[in-house]
Formats: structure tokens, C-alpha cells, sequence
């Protein structure tokens, strides 16, 4: 089963990861998005919930740390317009 991990950043994280590529939902509320290769980022602001076959729903917002394996297929739904700095691993 490819896997969804969240946990609150460390402040640590938060500082480091403002040198990581910055990613904006915009306006959508909705988008699907197949990984390719594991992915980590930081929540800068926003909510939402990613959903992928075979796992349960992951909430996240502001200040959570969150890493996706290699793999999923995950459906974004977005309650507040999200912003977070990436970087694949």
C-alpha cells in the first residue's frame, strides 16, 4: 500500500523548508494528482483533505509535515486555498 504520513513540522522544519520549491492551489477546489516519486512539504497555509484508493482520508493544514510515497494516486479537495514549499526526495 503506498502511504500518506502527516505529523506537525518542528520549527526546524519550518525555517528549512522556506528554501523549498513553492507550490499554490489557486482557486481549485478540486485536482487529482498522480506521484511519481516520494514527495515531503510543509503546510505553509490553507486545508485540506487528500484522498487515495486503499487509505484512509489525510486531513492537512497549516504547520503539518507531510510526505507521500512514490505511487499514490491522490484526489486533493480543498476547504482553504493551499500553500506549501515541496521538495521530492
Amino acid at each position: 500500500m503506498t502511504t500518506i504520513s502527516k505529523r506537525q513540522a518542528t520549527p526546524e522544519e519550518q525555517q528549512g523548508c522556506q528554501a523549498w520549491a513553492l507550490w499554490e492551489s489557486g482557486d481549485t477546489d478540486r485536482f487529482a494528482y498522480q506521484y511519481d516519486q516520494d514527495v515531503q512539504f510543509v503546510v505553509q497555509c490553507g486545508e485540506a483533505v487528500i484522498h487515495s484508493p486503499g487509505n484512509p482520508p489525510v486531513a492537512i493544514a497549516a504547520g503539518d509535515h507531510v510526505t507521500i510515497r512514490k505511487g499514490l494516486d491522490g484526489l486533493w479537495a480543498i476547504s482553504a486555498p493551499v500553500v506549501n514549499r515541496y521538495q521530492y526526495l
